[in-house]
């Protein structure tokens, strides 16, 4: 795998860019959107948008994966969680809190993958500073939904966000278990998946009551919006992020988690003019340490790195 020092920001930084502009605004899109969708519709049309750009691509790249039965139920399985739950969760959120606050609790999505990584992947261990980390985390999550205010305390929208970033925190650690046997390109398993997850909240979506009546009109930005966010948060940002891995390494394409929430921040207060509480930027700061915390993997002592050393030789 590469490292970031090795490689020119040149061949990097666009993809690290343009990842954190598209989920940095994933928040502000669907914002917009819910003003004629039910979060259920605005979650069918971002996987709409998101698969047939990724089928695309797929077939475009000539990387159209070839699944056995079971290949496809464990993409299905990953999908619900990373692409079918959260999708509808965090709209369901955004009716309860601003998209500022869900930008900063989607920030947590890395505590919740360490933590079923631990609990659910036997071999890994966990060490003291990803459990002080995780702990670190939790502090910063009641500061940043301002634990102590009774009166107004967000609850039901708290627990649909943070809901959604379990949800990923469990897809992650499942994509690991499941599809590290699977030879296929990132493009083609994320067809994949954005598909299947399409394919399995569509009935329910369909079910609901009709959009707005202005929903479709060429004027709506509610449909645009819903459009800018299958195209670019859930097509065109899969295929960057990977770019970065392969170029750059995973740790830093791990650090878009940063940017996004300040993107989406700075967009939410100068589009939409939504108020930053100051127990905000001061939860996320606490949330991010936790996070970096969490992420650390222990160096190893050395005599494993002498004895590793000396049997490659």
């Amino acid at each position: 795998m590469s490292h970031a020092a090795d490689v020119p920001l040149k061949a990097w930084l666009p993809y690290f860019l343009g990842v954190s502009a598209a989920w940095g605004s994933s928040f502000l899109f669907i914002e917009v959107a819910l003003g004629e969708f039910q979060p259920i519709q605005v979650a069918l049309g971002r996987l709409v948008c998101g698969a047939a750009v990724l089928i695309v691509l797929a077939v475009t790249m000539r990387a159209v994966p070839r699944l056995t039965w079971r290949m496809a139920g464990a993409l299905l399985a990953v999908g619900v969680f990373m692409s079918g739950l959260p999708f509808v969760l965090i709209p369901l959120a955004q009716q309860h809190v601003t998209s500022i606050l869900a930008s900063l609790l989607n920030a947590t999505t890395p505590l919740w993958t360490a933590l079923f990584v631990a609990l659910l992947i036997p071999t890994e261990r966990v060490h003291r500073a990803q459990l002080v980390g995780l702990v670190i985390g939790a502090l910063g999550i009641a500061v940043l939904l301002g634990a102590w205010r009774i009166d107004d305390f967000p609850a039901l929208g708290a627990a649909f966000m943070l809901g959604a970033t379990a949800c990923y925190g469990i897809g992650s650690t499942l994509s690991r278990v499941l599809l590290n046997r699977i030879q296929a390109s990132p493009v083609g398993l994320s067809a994949v998946q954005i598909t299947l997850s399409m394919l399995i909240i569509a009935p329910v979506a369909l079910a609901t009551p009709a959009p707005g009546p202005a929903a479709f009109e060429l004027s709506s930005t509610a449909m645009w919006s819903l459009v800018a966010l299958g195209v670019t948060g859930t097509s065109f940002a899969y295929v960057w992020f990977w770019k970065i891995v392969k170029a750059a390494g995973a740790t830093t394409a791990a650090s878009v988690t940063y940017a996004v929430p300040v993107i989406a921040t700075a967009l939410g207060i100068l589009v939409l003019g939504e108020q930053l509480h100051w127990y905000e930027p001061v939860g996320a700061v606490v949330v991010m340490t936790g996070v970096w915390l969490a992420q650390r993997r222990p160096r190893p002592r050395p005599e494993v790195v002498q004895e590793l050393t000396g049997s490659a030789v």
